[in-house]
């Protein structure tokens, strides 16, 4: 996005624009609701766009307008490193140490979020949990036993807890 662009408040579809509310938090209710395997097809995507609008509208075609505004795919190694539900707390004190912006009051649209989450400085806990997460694990030899020890109970205490 250009630096001269506004932030989008909503997609157009068929030539009608349709208002939205990309309020981080809303967005992060629309991700939890689609990831509901409970849930009809149908009514899980009326309820995730619900979060972002109070009366829903052209459902099917609204909602992938909104994923492929806000979930761009980029290619990745698929490995999971990050939980906005587990690594709320690490989020929310990297956010108010790195930016001064309090997540519990503070508005932001969900593209300055993620900005804001994808380039936050080394330095913080959230980081140094992400990069053990991450970092590999070194192939045994005589010199590195207490290396790969640190890291695999470094790596047991940050695990993400996977659910079904």
């Amino acid at each position: 996005m250009k630096l001269t662009e506004k932030l989008p408040d909503g997609v157009i579809v068929d030539g009608r624009k349709y208002k939205l509310d990309f309020d981080f938090r809303n967005v992060l209710r629309m991700m939890e609701i689609l990831g509901n395997d409970d849930l009809m097809p149908d009514a899980r995507d009326f309820l995730a766009l619900k979060c972002l609008s109070k009366h829903p509208r052209n459902v099917p075609k609204v909602l992938a307008a909104v994923k492929s505004l806000l979930f761009e795919t980029k290619p990745g190694t698929g490995e999971r490193i990050t939980s906005f539900e587990q690594d709320a707390p690490l989020i929310r004190t990297a956010f108010r140490q790195e930016y001064g912006i309090d997540l519990f009051r503070d508005n932001l649209h969900w593209m300055e979020f993620t900005e804001l989450m994808q380039n936050l400085p080394d330095g913080n806990r959230y980081e140094e949990v992400l990069g053990i997460r991450a970092r590999p694990m070194p192939a045994p030899t005589k010199y590195n036993a207490k290396e790969r020890e640190w890291l695999m109970k470094a790596k047991a205490q940050c695990a993400l807890h996977m659910t079904e």
